[in-house]
């Protein structure tokens, strides 16, 4: 408890099913463990973050190979 923890949303979320299941595992794994931190590989889309982030919980993104591409490629 008020640990940090690592998860990653990488191919987890590609279907509506998908996102379904990962939004209620990151809901049970936040009630279980209380994490102080998370620390998430790849993309923080809104819809499953935002809850988390608007009541203050530390969220950390490390962006995955592909993301870092695409954001060089914009530049």
């Amino acid at each position: 408890m008020e640990s940090t923890v690592a998860i990653s949303t990488g191919g987890c979320i590609q279907k509506k099913s998908d996102r379904f299941y990962f939004k209620q595992g990151l809901q049970a794994m936040v009630e279980r463990l209380r994490p102080r931190t998370i620390i998430n590989y790849s993309c923080m889309p809104r819809d499953i973050f935002g809850p988390y982030l608007d009541a203050g919980m530390h969220i950390v993104q490390i962006p995955n190979y592909s993301i870092t591409v695409r954001e060089k490629e914009a530049l």
